[in-house]
This record gives structure tokens, C-alpha cells and sequence, in this order.
């Protein structure tokens, strides 16, 4: 069984639930990015709550097109979800020692992020709230009003006070006309290249990215400045620079890297994919225009262009079979991930075999490459689009995967 070729997965912390899949042609027939579409500016905004978010529900009436395409995202449910650990054996090893050996399913909507987080076996009563970014607005808030000693709080304490799943507030605050990127850790690591981008795209990079935890405040961070830092190999320099690590693997003794999921940096970072060149945005392909009895909008059901034939369409000017070529690119990738994730099992055991017998030199360079090939197949294999997003530097990350286990298999005498 292959990975879905439509995963939706996490933008938050020690989980994963995003929702989007492949990059295709935007829906503008005249080749520019899509226009965000909102309805009228509400009269009033309707009462907030006690974090200061205006929940969703209290929307529906003034954006009923909006609010309706929304809420059909709960037929992505959790239910019938590939378990990642089935498809991949190889990770009971590569991940041995850390959360994602125990559970890592293909996640479901930002419906569900609650209760993702709060049902996902990786947390355990020394868990902190940093866990909880992205997976409510409610938390975005605190964090906004109260400052970064948020993300130290007990995770189940803070996470009993939330109710609302990823909602409006998290792309727009409490004003639906304004596209808005909340998360002030992402804003800092746009720095001034935020111009370059489309806002509608920040505000899905903004939880769609790499991150860590800071070890001192604990705070979610960016391992970046900027769309050039904005790559694996610079944000694995950015890691050994810095001496971090999220876990270390109990056979080999190597400090290793969890990669989260860098649909942004995939896809706008460093050299950008080909659609990122031409100024589209995520929105462009995943939010597709609506036109019915709640007048002009964009849907807010997001899904693989492929299954919006109002996108698809629209890919043709420039893709003879885009549904064939993602499908082909998507094939390459997933083929290429499962062959190296069995080399990368085969020099885990084998450098766990031998550490014993090293010396202190030649075991600290055998655990970075250890460290670095996972990280960079690991970069890739988490991307939500099995390479769609920016197959050429899916394909380039892997190959760097694949040139640091030659060098580790012939570090310890394996053929």
C-alpha cells in the first residue's frame, strides 16, 4: 500500500493535521493568481469569546457560503486513516526513542485538530502546551496576549481550556475581509521577505512548516530568517550549528532531527517551485472559487485541486494531463522514500552493531550521517504532496539522502 495521494497533515507541534495535498495550475484562466473573494464586511462583529476569538459558529450567518464549505471538512475524519508506521516499517527503527514511534497516522481535517492532539499517544504528563500550536486559535490568542512563557504550561492544562478546532481567527482574526498571519513566530522568520509572497500563502506557511522548540524558553520557533534560509540543507546547518536535537536514538547513540512538515518552504524557500516563480498562492489551488445563492466567495472545503474540477480546468493551458503528471511525480517520489528508508534501516542496525567498536572520532561522524540522511529523507517523506508541491527538490533532498548513506555504509566497510 502506498502513502495517500492525498494526505492532509498537522501544522502544529508534535502532530500533524494540514489539509493539502498537490500543487497544480491556479483556477485563473488568465494565468494570475486567484483574487481572494470575500463577502461583505459584517455590520458588527459578533462577541468574542474569553481568549478573544470570535469562533466560527458565530460567523455563519453573516458568511453562510463560507461558513457551509467550512464546515464540510468534517467529512475528512480520522476514521479509516493510513498508519504510517504500517506503511513504513523502517520508522519503528529510524524513529526508535521518540513520540512518532509510537503513533503517526495520516491526519485528518482542521476539524479534528483537537482532538488529534488530545487522543495522539506521543504526549505523556511531561508534555508542554507548545504541543498545542496551530491546533486552535484559542491558543494563538494566549500566546498573542500573554507572550511566549505560554508554550511552558502544562500541555493537559492548557489543553482542557480550548474548545475550537482551526477556525477563522487563525487566517483572519476577528475581521473576515483581512487576511491575517497570526502566529508571530512565523511573521518574525519572514522578516521583510514577506512581501514577496502572497499573503494567502503565509497564512497556510505560517502552520505549515518546519519548527522546533526553543530549549531554553520552550517557545515554537522557525529555524530560519527569511525565504533563501528557507531550504534543508541550510535549516540542517541552522540545527548543527546550534547544537539541537529533538531526541537521541537509544541504538546508536546519534542525536537526531524530527523533520515536521515544510510545505512552505517546499515550496516558496530558496530556489521556490515553478508556481511559487509565477506568484501563486496556496489558496490558488486549494480553495476554489464559488459562485451560488451567497454570492462570489472562495471555498473554505480545502482539498486536492485534482478533485476540484473548477481547478483543474484551468491547469490545461499549461499541463496537457495534470492529474497524470502529479500522479507520475508523486510515484517517483514515494518509490524513492521507500527504498531509502530501508538503507536508512540497514545503516541504523549496522552502526548500532559496530558503535560499540569505533572510535570516538569515527562514531561521531557515522551518528551525523545518521542524523543528516534521515533528516533529509525525513523532510521529504512528511511534505503533504509525495513531491507535487516542488518534485525537483523533493528529488534533490533525496539524492543528498542517498549521497550521505554511501558515505556512511563505506565509513563502517559495508558494500
Amino acid at each position: 500500500m502506498r502513502k495517500s495521494t492525498m494526505r492532509i497533515a498537522a501544522t502544529a507541534v508534535g502532530t500533524v493535521a494540514l489539509v493539502a495535498a498537490l500543487a497544480a495550475c491556479a483556477p485563473a484562466g488568465s494565468g494570475n493568481p486567484q483574487e481572494p473573494v470575500t463577502g461583505a464586511a459584517p455590520v458588527e462583529t459578533p462577541e468574542a469569546d474569553e481568549f478573544g476569538v470570535v469562533l466560527a459558529d458565530s460567523w455563519k450567518d453573516i458568511y453562510p457560503g463560507q461558513y457551509a464549505t467550512y464546515k464540510a471538512n468534517e467529512a475528512n475524519s480520522p476514521e479509516g486513516k493510513m498508519n504510517y508506521l504500517e506503511e513504513y516499517p523502517e520508522l519503528a527503527t529510524m524513529y526508535a526513542g521518540y513520540g512518532f514511534a509510537k503513533g503517526y497516522d495520516e491526519a485528518a481535517s482542521h476539524s479534528y485538530t483537537l482532538r488529534s492532539i488530545s487522543e495522539t499517544p506521543r504526549v505523556n504528563d511531561k508534555t508542554l502546551a507548545n504541543c498545542i500550536t496551530c491546533k486552535t486559535p484559542q491558543f494563538t490568542a494566549m500566546v498573542n496576549s500573554e507572550g511566549d512563557e505560554v508554550y511552558a504550561r502544562p500541555f493537559a492544562e492548557v489543553l482542557a481550556q480550548m474548545s475550537e478546532p482551526i477556525s477563522c481567527y487563525n487566517c483572519h482574526e476577528n475581521d473576515p475581509t483581512q487576511v491575517v498571519v497570526t502566529q508571530r513566530h512565523f511573521a518574525h522568520a519572514m522578516g521583510s521577505d514577506a512581501e514577496q509572497v502572497p499573503v494567502e500563502a503565509q497564512t497556510c506557511g505560517q502552520c505549515h512548516n518546519e519548527y522546533y522548540f526553543d530549549p531554553d524558553t520552550k517557545a515554537t520557533s522557525n529555524p530560519y530568517e527569511g525565504l533563501a534560509a528557507m531550504d534543508a540543507e541550510a535549516i540542517l546547518a541552522y540545527y548543527d550549528e546550534m547544537g539541537f536535537k529533538d531526541w537521541e536514538h537509544p541504538e546508536t547513540g546519534a542525536p537526531m532531527l524530527k523533520a515536521q512538515h515544510p510545505e512552505f518552504e517546499t515550496i516558496y524557500g530558496a530556489e521556490q517551485s515553478s508556481m511559487a516563480k509565477q506568484g501563486y498562492s496556496c489558496a490558488d489551488c486549494h480553495m476554489a472559487p464559488v459562485s451560488d445563492e451567497n454570492g462570489e466567495y472562495s471555498s473554505h472545503e480545502l482539498v486536492s485541486p485534482l478533485e476540484n474540477p473548477a481547478i483543474t480546468e484551468q491547469c490545461g493551458s499549461c499541463h496537457k494531463d495534470i492529474a497524470g503528471e502529479v500522479r507520475g511525480w508523486q510515484k517517483e517520489v514515494t518509490d524513492r522514500e521507500h527504498a531509502i528508508a530501508a538503507d536508512i534501516k540497514r545503516y541504523t542496525d549496522e552502526l548500532a552493531a559496530q558503535k560499540d567498536s569505533l572510535d570516538a572520532d569515527k562514531l561521531a561522524q557515522a551518528q551525523q550521517i545518521q542524523r543528516h540522511a534521515q533528516f533529509y529523507w525525513d523532510y521529504v517523506m512528511v511534505e503533504n504532496s509525495e513531491g507535487a508541491h516542488n518534485y525537483k527538490a523533493a528529488h534533490a533532498n533525496l539524492d543528498k539522502a542517498e549521497a550521505q548513506l554511501e558515505e556512511g555504509f563505506a565509513l563502517l566497510g559495508i558494500a
